[in-house]
């Protein structure tokens, strides 16, 4: 039970690709006293299963065999349906043992046990033990395999549904972000042809000083125009990777983004980062937007010099604040739909959560967005090789 646990941690310690699932299958090999133990797993077509495994194996394996054929290998009697292990020394009789080449049968030989990769009834590869000594698997070893098959499939199966969450919420998030750009821009567009008509009008009348203020209040819709559109693009830019950040990276992400675009100087304060381990990735891609929409106002219409920026993790809820030192404004007086408040408010609502905006004329701003903080995410190891497994 030691090696179980040991391996179950082996694949929660690394955030790298396949190091987690690599260590645990060492322990396993370790503990089993396996000469080989390569993993072959299900690529995205379910046609090929692709070699995962140490470097030391790679170099023995990795010329003659970087992937193997399905359905030589993923077949009977190799595919157990109750997921236990399949000895090579109980089926010498099969097809399934006739077919394979004599180079694979020269290494993984009659000692050879399949230990099948599963998880919600769904096989994922195997790993291949080969032994030095011939002993047939006893009851108890047949039930420890089989647990570590189910582990390491588990692990799969998790990282499998975050890769899709993260597939999926990179696909949402483009999707808002054009359709607020359009919303955006429309109304930006409208106000400029408004004014437009309101100078032709002063110009018909012959009003000198007022058509004066109406091109400088042109010039600033214009700059205005061209600040939110730098700050859209960028959003556009970042989209999928926000989808697929932990909340802390996102959040710092958007900040150096807004930082290098010239912009009020931004303090982070984040005092537990470790509470945010359990943020799930849809409300971290919201808070990220919140984020932007918070700094891009606080560049264009407050003004403000100085942003400060916390994110904290307070009794299962994640929260983000955004306080400004800029001019501020009535909240009362201005439409949601000038600072963006209705698009914030949107976005927190997909995922149960609020914002809540406090300013005053010449007193800053401060933005403040709640949501629930989800259960971890688990293991995340997927490599580009292997995607959707079959």
């Amino acid at each position: 039970m030691g090696v179980l646990v040991q391996m179950c941690e082996a694949l929660n310690s690394s955030d790298e690709r396949w190091e987690g699932y690599v260590k645990a299958v060492g322990l396993l090999q370790r503990a089993v006293g396996a000469r080989y133990a390569p993993s072959f797993l299900l690529d995205d077509s379910g046609a090929r299963a692709v070699l995962v495994t140490d470097d030391d194996q790679r170099d023995m394996f990795a010329d003659r065999w970087p992937w193997i054929p399905a359905n030589v290998h993923v077949r009977d009697p190799w595919i157990d349906p109750k997921d236990s292990p399949v000895a090579a020394r109980d089926h010498l009789d099969s097809e399934g043992w006739s077919v394979l080449s004599p180079e694979w049968k020269s290494w993984f030989d009659v000692t050879g046990v399949v230990v099948g990769v599963h998880a919600e009834g769904r096989h994922l590869g195997a790993v291949l033990l080969s032994f030095d000594r011939d002993d047939p698997l006893s009851a108890g070893q047949r039930q420890f395999l089989a647990a570590a098959g189910h582990i390491l499939g588990r692990a799969l199966h998790s990282g499998l549904l975050a890769r899709r969450q993260q597939e999926l919420g990179a696909l949402k998030e483009r999707r808002l972000l054009a359709d607020e750009l359009h919303v955006d821009l429309a109304q930006q567009v409208a106000a400029l042809g408004l004014h437009a008509g309101a100078m032709s009008l002063d110009l018909a009348d012959g009003d000198q000083a007022a058509l004066a203020v109406d091109v400088a209040d042109l010039s600033g819709m214009v700059a205005t125009l061209k600040a939110s559109l730098r700050h859209q693009m960028l959003g556009l830019r970042a989209g999928p990777a926000v989808a697929s950040r932990s909340c802390l990276d996102a959040v710092k992400a958007q900040i150096e983004a807004f930082q290098a675009l010239g912009s009020a100087a931004v303090e982070l304060e984040c005092p537990q980062p470790d509470r945010l381990a359990g943020v799930p990735l849809d409300v971290t891609a919201q808070l990220s937007r919140v984020l932007q929409e918070a700094l891009s106002n606080a560049q264009i219409h407050s003004l403000a010099a100085r942003v400060t920026v916390r994110l904290t993790a307070p009794d299962g809820h994640v929260r983000l604040e955004v306080e400004d030192d800029g001019r501020g404004f009535d909240p009362s007086a201005v439409p949601d739909t000038r600072l963006g408040l209705a698009i914030m408010r949107e976005r927190m609502a997909g995922v149960g959560g609020q914002v809540t905006v406090g300013s005053a004329p010449g007193q800053g701003t401060r933005v403040v967005a709640e949501a629930p903080l989800g259960q971890a995410q688990g293991w995340i190891a997927l490599t580009e090789r292997i995607g959707v497994f079959a």
